[in-house]
C-alpha cells in the first residue's frame, strides 16, 4: 500500500494490538506493520443499548448513543495517536462496521488520529434467503467506495472466502478505490456441547492446515490485478511465510500463532525467512515473491481441478 516495512510480517488485527504496550512488545520481536485490535462497531451498539434500558425518551436516547459512540471513537484514537509516538513501524487501522453510514461518518477521524493507512473488516455473514451474491458484493463495493471518497490514506479490505468469485469481487474491490485485499478473515466459529445441548464457541485459532485457502487464491489472483494480497490465516512459521511470498502475497499477518508461542515468535518466523532466503541466494523478497504463482508457471493447469481428479483416482 506504498508503506515502507522493514519485513513482510505484520501482527494481524487482534487483542495482541489493543494496547501501547502490546504494540511496543510486537514492534520490538520485528513486526514489520501492525493492525490495531477493530474498532466494533457492534460493541459501541452493545454499550448504547445496555445504557438505554428503560430509557424512552427520544432525546435521552440520542444523547446516550452520542456518548457511547464518542466514548469508544476518542479511546481509538488515542490508541492510534500513542501507537504512532511509541513505535517506528506503520500503524494500520482496524474497522468492523455493520452498518454503511456509521463506516462512512467515522473513518476520517481514523485517519486525523495518524494513523498510515486503514483496514476494512467487513465480516458480513448473509443469514437471510432474501439476500442474493449480488446485493452482498454491492455491500463491499459501496462501503470501500465511500470510505475511499472520505480519506487519503491507503485502504485494505479484509473479505472471508464464501464468495461465488472472488477474483471478480476482489477486482470491484479494487476499481472502488482499495489498494490490497485480506485474504482471508476468519469468522466467528461455532460448536455444539451434546451433552448440555447448548452452543460454545470453538476455538477462533487458525491452524497450518488453514494455509491452503490463502495460498491458493493468492497464487491465482497474483499477477492479474493491480491490487496486493495480504495472506492471513494459518501462516505459522517462517516456511509458511515463504509459501505465501511465493505465491504472491505482499505481506504474510500473523496472529494465532502468536497467540499460541508468544509475540517473540515473530523473531523466529523472521530468521526463518531470513535463512531460506540466504539458501536460496536471494537479496530482496521482490526477487521471488510471486514465482510461483499460477501467472508464472509453466504448468498452471496445477492450479486446477483436473490436478485434485488425478490425486483421487491416483494418476501421475
Amino acid at each position: 500500500m506504498g508503506l515502507e516495512l522493514a519485513n513482510p510480517l505484520l501482527v494481524s488485527s487482534s487483542s495482541l494490538a489493543n494496547t501501547v504496550e502490546k504494540i511496543q512488545k510486537a514492534a520490538d520481536a520485528g513486526a514489520g506493520a501492525i493492525v490495531l485490535k477493530s474498532l466494533f462497531e457492534e460493541e459501541i451498539q452493545a454499550a448504547i443499548d445496555s445504557d438505554m434500558v428503560g430509557i424512552d425518551n427520544t432525546e435521552a436516547i440520542d444523547y446516550v448513543r452520542a456518548v457511547e459512540t464518542d466514548a469508544g471513537l476518542s479511546k481509538y484514537r488515542a490508541l492510534i495517536r500513542d501507537a504512532k509516538s511509541a513505535v517506528d513501524v506503520p500503524i494500520i487501522a482496524s474497522i468492523n462496521g455493520v452498518t454503511p453510514e456509521w463506516w462512512i461518518e467515522h473513518v476520517p477521524e481514523l485517519e486525523k488520529a495518524g494513523a498510515d493507512a486503514l483496514e476494512l473488516n467487513i465480516s458480513m455473514m448473509p443469514r437471510d434467503y432474501r439476500d442474493c451474491g449480488e446485493a452482498v458484493c454491492d455491500f463491499y463495493v459501496d462501503t470501500v467506495s465511500a470510505v475511499a471518497k472520505r480519506v487519503s490514506i491507503p485502504i485494505s479490505v479484509k473479505i472471508g472466502h464464501y464468495f461465488s468469485s472472488i477474483p471478480a469481487l476482489v477486482d470491484r474491490i479494487k476499481w472502488a478505490g482499495a489498494s490490497a485485499v485480506v485474504l482471508f478473515n476468519r469468522f466467528y466459529q461455532i460448536d455444539i456441547d451434546i451433552n448440555n445441548m447448548r452452543l460454545t464457541s470453538a476455538s477462533p485459532l487458525s491452524t497450518k492446515a488453514d494455509l491452503a485457502f490463502p495460498l491458493r487464491w493468492i497464487s491465482k489472483l497474483y499477477g492479474r490485478t493491480d491490487v496486493e494480497f495480504a495472506a492471513s490465516s494459518g501462516v505459522h512459521s517462517g516456511e509458511d511465510v515463504v509459501k505465501v511470498l511465493l505465491a504472491g502475497a505482499q505481506v504474510a499477518q500473523v496472529c494465532s500463532a502468536l497467540f499460541k508461542n508468544g509475540v517473540g515468535h515473530l523473531s523466529s518466523m523472521r530468521d526463518g525467512l531470513s535463512a531460506w532466503m540466504d539458501d536460496h541466494s536471494f537479496a530482496t523478497v521482490d526477487q521471488f515473491r510471486g514465482k510461483l504463482s499460477q501467472k508464472r508457471s509453466e504448468k498452471p493447469e496445477n492450479y486446477e481441478r483436473l490436478q485434485y481428479i488425478k490425486a483421487l483416482v491416483g494418476h501421475e
